[in-house]
């Protein structure tokens, strides 16, 4: 049994606290905000305790001695904390999506001969390894296509999600320019513009998709080696051109605005709104990722999780795959030191397999097909 530090008490967090609990490890479930702890103590049972995971002092009161920390933080602060973390000389799982480039990070985690894993979540996360698992069995690939959302489970106009996750990062997703290989070049495209399209999945209906910068590590470590490579977000039809119209009011730039006297962001205009959503549905997560063989042929990996037992359907999938990842290197089945990307898992059978096999006890299945 390993001492396990979970901070973040949100959805994943708590998602991933419990699956740790349930595989008989002893966790600390940590978060600044007492509210947050009061709220996840319903749902896990586990020990809780309060410290800013960007204070080193606050962190190393309220965990002491761990044999892992797993994080779970907002992207805005992600960065900043893993910085502070890093001089716990402890190893770290997490899940966080912040824009800093990790290498700085993987350097000292090396030196420390302590292991960092990072992107532990669905895309990038379950995704990028989905992409490692068609290279091991394909024997090499050109290139490859993720398509990823999470929506409300009916057409729900004029959006059609649930807001479940940050939201400063969701609006990010439109405004972010959107790195992909193409004929084997790094090019950028406005996610707004294209290239769209449709996709059907079965069980769902027809989605649309635009480019979004989800790559993340593969770039790195697929960009030079395939002829092209992207990530999709998926919504419902119609939500594209929902998006341009806020555009065009002005509501996705972060720039001053007056009203009534009062000066606000225009960006901060749209969080509140989203925020104060009123959604009738549950969400679901979709996931498709398209592998190319060198030669003709591929695979298709098709998952889609569904909301359950008064957890959203994001925070399930994203705190069962961050914890899956832990629970393989608590067991040693994941070797450092160092930066570890989720790619590199799906060149690992064992831990792939495994994985895999997680998700599909617990609900979460992958279905496969080959591609022609």
């Amino acid at each position: 049994m390993a001492k396990v530090a979970v901070i973040g008490a949100g959805g994943v967090g708590q998602v991933a606290a419990a699956v740790l609990l349930q595989e008989d490890h002893d966790v600390l479930l940590v978060d600044r905000s007492k509210e947050s702890l009061h709220r996840a103590s319903q749902r896990v049972k586990v020990p809780t305790a309060v410290a800013d995971a960007t204070s080193l002092d606050d962190v190393k009161k309220a965990v002491g001695q761990v044999d892992l920390v797993v994080t779970a933080l907002p992207g805005s602060i992600a960065f900043r904390a893993l910085k502070n973390l890093s001089s716990l000389g402890v190893d770290i799982v997490d899940v966080s999506f912040f824009p800093e480039d990790p290498e700085e990070l993987g350097k000292e985690f090396e030196r420390q001969g302590r292991t960092l894993i990072v992107d532990a979540g669905v895309a990038p996360g379950l995704s990028n390894m989905l992409v490692g698992v068609g290279d091991r069995r394909l024997g090499g690939i050109r290139g490859a296509y993720i398509y990823v959302g999470g929506i409300s489970e009916r057409p729900d106009p004029p959006l059609g999600l649930v807001p479940s996750w940050s939201i400063s990062d969701l609006i990010d997703e439109y405004r972010r320019p959107a790195r992909v290989i193409q004929d084997g070049s790094l090019v950028k495209l406005d996610p707004l513009s294209g290239p769209l399209g449709t996709i059907y999945v079965p069980g769902v209906g027809e989605l649309e998709y635009f480019p979004t910068d989800g790559l993340r590590s593969l770039l790195k470590t697929y960009g030079g080696r395939t002829e092209f490579l992207a990530e999709y977000t998926l919504r419902w039809p119609g939500h594209v051109n929902f998006i341009k119209g806020l555009k065009r009011l002005g509501l996705l730039d972060h720039r001053p605005v007056n009203i009534g006297g009062y000066e606000v962001m225009a960006d901060d205009i749209l969080a509140s709104l989203l925020w104060s959503m009123k959604v009738s549905f549950n969400d679901i997560v979709v996931l498709v990722v398209d592998v190319f063989g060198k030669d003709k042929g591929g695979i298709r990996f098709v998952q889609v999780t569904r909301a359950e037992s008064g957890l959203t359907a994001m925070s399930r999938v994203t705190g069962s795959f961050l914890a899956y990842v832990a629970l393989a290197f608590l067991e040693g089945k994941i070797k450092g030191p160092g930066l570890i990307y989720p790619e590199s898992l799906g060149l690992n059978e064992v831990v792939a397999g495994e994985i895999l096999t997680y998700l599909s006890v617990n609900g979460m299945p992958l279905v496969e097909e080959s591609l022609m």
